[in-house]
């Protein structure tokens, strides 16, 4: 949790309000500065975090073509990686980002599920809106999430569509509002 907390609060600008640079000093991209720089302070309230549990670590192993044999060791379990398309499984890990490697023009959109805790104030409700490229058509479902008493733990879709899309990678973030907190999810998509 607290390196969702650290990623979901980072900020990709610098203190003046203009994107962080690279070291050509032009506007960095994801891939030079990753979520960014972080903000331990805002990390100590984050409102929503990310967690990634044993089982996401695992099939992050399956992904990289472990044998399950050796995983089966390693984590003391009966654990069977997915039987679902590696590039698929990759990006379905909980984590506080997306990467998807390829998504094709051509195939129907891609949906990417994703499960946030409140360890923020038990009644809140978040609005979520999506920075993204051009073209590159980006939906969450449902928009707005609620937390009640009791009820910690939401699950929330983002569906991919590159029909429109610039070649190569794309990047952007969904971010999700409370009116106190400000959660970024980071997004790489490779659309060919």
């Amino acid at each position: 949790m607290i390196k969702s907390a650290l990623m979901t609060t980072a900020t990709i600008y610098d203190n003046t309000g203009k994107p962080l640079q690279n070291s050509s000093h032009h506007f960095a991209n994801p891939h030079e500065v990753g979520v960014g720089e972080i903000n331990p302070h805002k990390a100590l309230n984050p409102g929503l975090v990310f967690e990634t549990t044993t089982e996401d670590y695992l099939q992050f192993l399956c992904y990289y073509g472990y044998p399950e044999k050796n995983i089966r060791s390693m984590s003391k379990t009966n654990f069977n990686c997915p039987r679902i398309n590696i590039d698929r499984l990759i990006s379905n890990i909980n984590y506080p980002s997306i990467s998807i490697s390829n998504l094709d023009r051509h195939k129907p959109a891609q949906t990417i599920k994703r499960t946030v805790t409140n360890v923020g104030c038990p009644n809140a409700t978040y609005i979520s809106r999506v920075h993204a490229p051009v073209g590159l058509e980006v939906k969450v479902f449902p928009n707005k999430i609620a937390f009640v008493e009791g009820l910690t733990r939401v699950s929330f879709k983002v569906l991919f569509d590159g029909k429109e899309a610039s070649n190569g990678y794309n990047f952007g973030s969904v971010t999700w509002f409370d009116g106190r907190h400000s959660v970024r999810l980071s997004f790489a998509v490779n659309v060919e």
